[in-house]
This record gives C-alpha cells, structure tokens and sequence, in this order.
C-alpha cells in the first residue's frame, strides 16, 4: 500500500497536523495534546447518534471512541474538531445554584471557576471550625 501525506486537524484541541502519512499507526497522536488519531471520533464513519456511533456496519464495537484502536474501516475525517460550546452547561449550572441560593463565580470560557469554588470552601469549613 503506498503512503501519502496529509493535513487534518486534531479531533481534542483542534490544532492543525500537517504531512502526516497515511495509513495512520494505531500509536499516531497529536503533537500538541497527545490524543490518539486512529480513534473512532477521528474517523469519517464516526456517527455519535448511532447506538455503537459507527456507520460502518461491519465495524466491531469499540467501547471508549476517544482511544486508539485497530479498525480495519477507519478513514480519516480531515476536520473532526467540534469546539464545545458550554453557553448550556454553565446556564444550567447557574440555575441549580440560583435554585440552592448559592452564589456562582463564571469563568468566561469554562463556567464557574473551581479554583474559586475551592477557596469557597476552604473559607467555609476554617470558618465552621474557628481557624480564621
């Protein structure tokens, strides 16, 4: 089988990874955050919304999609990098606090902070114990 090279973005952080040969080792990673790219949320069968979130049928189930793997159907998907947007999890996060009467610190990018909600507590339990 002869080899090219080519240009994907990693799957985790997004970065782009360039002239890299194909076919993919299973130990090929990102240079930047080390995620494995013979992994199924890499690969252009990759279908979250099916039950073994594979659209290839002959494919055998893999349990951890985010792993390598040795999947003889993988082909690579130049461009699988899918920014989260967490505008949900911190508004349902602020709810849950509003609902307790607890008061929230966001984070712009990630929500609410835990080095904050750490320090919180720390505050709190020196306070419940007199080592203020």
């Amino acid at each position: 089988m002869a080899s090219r090279c080519i240009t994907i973005q990693c799957w985790r952080c997004g970065t782009t990874l360039r002239n890299l040969l194909l076919p993919f080792s299973r130990y090929e990673e990102c240079s930047t955050c080390n995620a494995d790219l013979h992994a199924c949320i890499s690969c252009k069968n990759y279908a979250p919304a099916l039950s073994d979130s594979c659209s290839e049928d002959r494919a055998e189930f893999v349990q951890d999609n985010e792993k390598a793997n040795f999947c003889d159907f993988f082909k690579v998907n130049p461009k699988p990098y899918n920014k989260k947007d967490g505008a949900a999890a911190t508004a349902a996060k602020a709810g849950l606090a509003e609902l307790f009467g607890e008061e929230t610190e966001v984070d712009t990018e990630a929500g609410t902070s835990p080095t904050a909600e750490a320090d919180k507590a720390l505050a709190e339990l020196k306070s419940l114990f007199g080592d203020e």
